[in-house]
């Protein structure tokens, strides 16, 4: 458009967004910006449960009383091992589909192309959950005053209830820059906190107490696309994962017991902490599990001792100034009315030029690329196997990362395609007879 200008924008400071210029209150008196999803009750389904995640780990929180349940996944845990997908009998097979085609015989079409894949493809896994049993007092509680909340400007959830005169507060958060899913529980009056605490999964795997406070989980993903069975015989196994929970309680009050040798209880505390931690043995796209020389749980543990030195309100803050640096680049506001928009004509357009210090965003590599479910799934088989699928979708997952000023977002949808390319060009020769085409540059 030849009226459209050219104007120099600054970079917004966090002063800027929070000042009662940049937004105005609604009519009823409350702040608009109170980025809050609430609810009054626990989850009674999966798609009701809380989503937490740091790009790397998730979890689900449910939000039970009696039981809490917090559904964990880590972005690499992937059935299958790297391998060989060119089909010499594709062409062939190719060369059918495409005449069926041609004659409008569609579904016959469809049939043919099963022989363009020889083999199912691979799929999304699932990590385990962390299990929190509380006494039956529990479900007394008084239903009026449940509340379970995510604040999206903190990437916080919170569940408070009260049983009897002592109300509960649980907070959940995961950390980027210190990579823990870290789980607050306290009560309002000294000594009430009691639960016991474990992990499980669906997956092969087996957990353990180590000392007083500590709980391991091993476990591994199938090497092919087939519901595992637990303690079944098989030395096939795909990449291998390891889950730490610690534990940490007030010192003046509370014990812990171990029980059964891999859960934990907690007896009259004032509050209690756990700090989540978990690797794998991913050791890039083309190296196969038996062949990785990373140590899951050495990793975990190294993960652990990396903040023992810091307090829970030090991981909190880490965590804030990380996300909130993310999340205050970008705010919508949806007017209400028309009132709110001055003038009879549409809106003016212009286009920003970001000032220079925009350019230069802080990388955030370590992540796998986003797939269909994110990082939260709780299915061994999920919905579309979990995958990336190339026709449309991770193209959408990605398309909000420049217009809200997320630059750096882009990396790992950049590293997949690179690792696409080495594979994919042996595929597309093989497969498809596709010529390489190769192109110069003066650069």
């Amino acid at each position: 458009m030849e009226d459209e200008e050219w104007v120099l924008v600054r970079r917004t400071t966090e002063k800027d967004w929070w000042s009662s210029s940049f937004m105005d209150d609604d009519d009823n008196g409350e702040d608009p910006r109170s980025l809050k999803i609430t609810f009054s009750g626990p989850a009674e389904h999966w798609t009701d449960a809380i989503p937490i995640g740091n790009g790397r780990l998730g979890a689900m929180i449910w939000g039970g009383v009696a039981l809490e349940t917090l559904q964990l996944n880590e972005d690499t845990l992937w059935t299958g091992t790297p391998g060989n997908y060119t089909n010499p009998l594709a062409p062939e097979a190719l060369s059918v589909v495409r005449k069926l085609v041609d004659n409008g015989q569609y579904a016959e079409a469809t049939t043919a192309a099963e022989k363009l894949s020889d083999k199912p493809s691979d799929v999304y896994q699932l990590l385990g959950d962390i299990k929190l049993e509380f006494d039956n007092s529990h479900l007394k509680y008084v239903e009026k005053s449940y509340h379970r909340e995510l604040d999206l400007d903190t990437a916080t959830a919170r569940v408070k209830y009260s049983v009897g005169d002592v109300e509960y507060t649980r907070e959940y958060f995961a950390s980027n820059p210190n990579q823990v899913i870290a789980t607050k529980i306290s009560g309002s009056k000294s000594g009430s906190v009691s639960f016991t605490v474990y992990l499980d999964s669906k997956m092969h795997h087996r957990s353990y107490v180590k000392g007083e406070n500590q709980i391991i989980m091993e476990g591994s993903c199938p090497d092919k696309r087939i519901p595992p069975r637990l303690n079944a015989n098989d030395n096939s196994k795909g990449i291998l994962f390891t889950t730490i929970l610690e534990l940490q309680i007030s010192k003046s009050t509370g014990v812990v017991h171990v029980l059964d040798g891999r859960k934990l209880k907690v007896e009259g505390s004032d509050w209690a902490i756990l700090l989540l931690v978990s690797s794998s043995s991913f050791d890039g796209p083309f190296t196969k599990p038996i062949d990785s020389k990373k140590d899951p749980t050495s990793d975990s543990l190294s993960a652990l001792k990396s903040i023992n030195n810091l307090s829970y309100t030090e991981l909190y803050a880490h965590h804030l100034d990380d996300y909130q640096s993310l999340f205050h680049r970008v705010s919508l506001q949806l007017s209400k009315s028309s009132k709110s928009v001055s003038g009879d004509g549409p809106l003016p357009m212009k286009k920003h030029m970001a000032n220079n210090n925009d350019l230069f965003f802080k990388r955030k590599p370590g992540t796998q690329v986003a797939n269909l479910q994110g990082i939260w799934n709780k299915d061994i088989e999920p919905p579309w196997d979990g995958a990336q699928h190339l026709n449309i979708n991770l193209q959408m997952n990605y398309w909000p990362a420049l217009p809200c000023n997320l630059k750096e977002c882009q990396d790992p949808l950049f590293e997949y395609i690179s690792s696409l390319s080495i594979n994919g060009s042996k595929t597309a020769k093989v497969n498809y007879e596709a010529k390489r085409m190769g192109c110069t540059s003066s650069i």
